[in-house]
């Protein structure tokens, strides 16, 4: 941050959260500890950031020349007096508020501007983030011209040489901005009102604490809040209700009153808290587990999809599966495909044979699945009815979690297969593992593809493994012990 400018992350902070734009520009300290899955997200939109500086080549990087901010200020400034045509991370400061700019390109009209998103949507936080951008930009440069997001373009087929033009897309702002200018006005003085005032706005919890993002404060707001039976860790609900619980001065489950006018979900969580009791449908998981027959394996799959297609026919984004695992009671077996080049053949086909001897796959949560099987019978249409059979003998265990046949106390409105696992098999499954989630495992891989040292690789490779397997091994668990609950 430079020195008491509003930079455009604080104005986010700012539309999300008075308390929250006070504690960045007061308190930064207090910010939580940034997840590794939002750290990699960082990352990804800054190597897109870098990728798209492509489309005007020859350009200066302000920021890599110096990250000094205030120097940052004055670089941008000689920059433009010299008219240099291309300029990356331009550092701008109007009344007060502080932008860098993707990409500022001077041309015979004038300067354009380009906002760059790792993403192929424009979502309604990225207008406000450009509406900013332009109000500092044109009041520093008045022949700014156009301004523009620049977005991924998910229509775009990699045909083995990168095309950067096609692979990104771009949409003007300018409307929009003109017709937020004066709402930006309005909002960077009440902000400066906040800075101004210097005591901490009085703003307490909400759902703005959610939306857009989390916020980076939540760890402090929050704390005291989420007890171990806070209404706050009930599933399946709307978090209108659970605040209006909240404020009306219910604060824990227990004290929720149990009337008719309550779901039969809220009933099972609330009376589950209570008594410290798991709740089980055994008619209900019965029927789903009369599904299984022998010989049975548990089973998970890992893709890749990046925002840059490297596989030829593929687009940006595009799932692609990479591992598979099958533990059963004869062992514990991994299948992994490095693509180089394309593996996806290679992999359908081996999907096909190591699960033809088995009459039933057990899975958590087959969206995945499912999607990657679909779309590799799409393309292979000669492999079309073997894998439509893979995708016959899926037995979603999930089901008997989100459908509330069984719900535990600790779940505490997590139903992933990690928190799942940890509550009914009393042991964490994935404690071990170096990999602790699906974004991470899509990043290991691209780190895996680029590794040059074998010793390296192989370790990445073996981790990657280790977590795919913990996956299917606590699917595998957690069936065995649903049969022993209604046995």
């Amino acid at each position: 941050m430079a020195g008491n400018y509003i930079s455009k992350t604080a104005f986010l902070k700012f539309e999300q959260c008075r308390k929250a734009f006070f504690f960045y520009k007061n308190h930064y300290y207090l910010r939580d500890k940034p997840s590794v899955d939002k750290q990699l997200t960082f990352k990804r939109g800054h190597d897109i950031g870098a990728l798209a500086q492509q489309l005007f080549p020859g350009g200066i990087n302000v920021v890599e020349t110096d990250s000094n901010k205030g120097r940052a200020i004055e670089y941008t400034k000689e920059l433009i007096e010299k008219r240099t045509p291309v300029i990356y991370e331009a550092t701008l400061v109007y009344s007060g508020v502080m932008v860098m700019v993707d990409i500022l390109v001077l041309t015979d009209e004038g300067y354009f501007a380009y906002e760059v998103k790792s993403s192929v949507k424009i979502s309604e936080i990225y207008i406000k983030d450009a509406c900013l951008q332009y109000y500092v930009v044109k009041n520093t440069l008045p022949d700014l011209k156009d301004f523009f997001i620049v977005t991924i373009n998910d229509a775009y087929v990699f045909d083995g040489i990168l095309d950067i033009k096609n692979l990104f897309k771009r949409r003007s702002i300018i409307k929009d901005a003109l017709r937020n200018y004066g709402y930006i006005q309005t909002r960077l003085t009440e902000a400066n009102e906040v800075i101004e005032q210097n005591v901490i706005p009085n703003v307490d919890i909400g759902k703005h604490c959610f939306s857009p993002y989390e916020c980076d404060f939540f760890g402090t707001c929050w704390k005291g809040v989420s007890s171990e039976e806070s209404v706050f860790t009930l599933g399946k609900v709307n978090k209108d209700h659970v605040f209006n619980w909240y404020n009306s001065g219910i604060k824990n489950i227990s004290d929720i009153p149990v009337t008719n006018d309550l779901s039969k979900s809220l009933k099972i969580q609330i009376e589950s808290t209570k008594s410290k009791q798991a709740y089980f449908d055994k008619p209900g998981i019965k029927k789903i587990l009369s599904k299984i027959k022998k010989p049975v394996a548990a089973m998970d799959m890992e893709i890749w999809g990046q925002p840059v297609p490297e596989i030829i026919g593929t687009k940006p984004f595009q799932k692609v599966p990479f591992l598979y695992t099958l533990v059963s009671e004869e062992g514990e077996h991994a299948f992994f495909f490095d693509h180089e080049p394309d593996d996806r053949r290679s992999f359908a086909e081996s999907l096909i044979e190591q699960t033809k001897n088995f009459e039933s796959l057990l899975v958590y949560d087959k969206s995945l699945e499912n999607m990657v099987i679909k779309e590799l019978a799409e393309l292979y249409s000669d492999l079309h009815a073997d894998l439509k059979t893979v995708a016959s003998k899926m037995i979603d265990i999930s089901d008997i979690i989100h459908e509330q046949l069984f719900f535990h106390y600790q779940f505490k409105g997590n139903y992933s297969l990690k928190a799942v696992s940890l509550a009914i098999l009393n042991d964490d499954p994935f404690k071990d593992e170096q990999i602790t989630s699906g974004l991470e495992a899509m990043n290991a891989f691209v780190t895996f593809r680029l590794l040059d040292n074998i010793i390296e690789k192989q370790q990445m490779k073996d981790d990657l493994i280790d977590y795919c397997l913990a996956d299917s091994r606590a699917t595998f668990l957690i069936t065995e012990k649903f049969k022993e609950l209604t046995n």
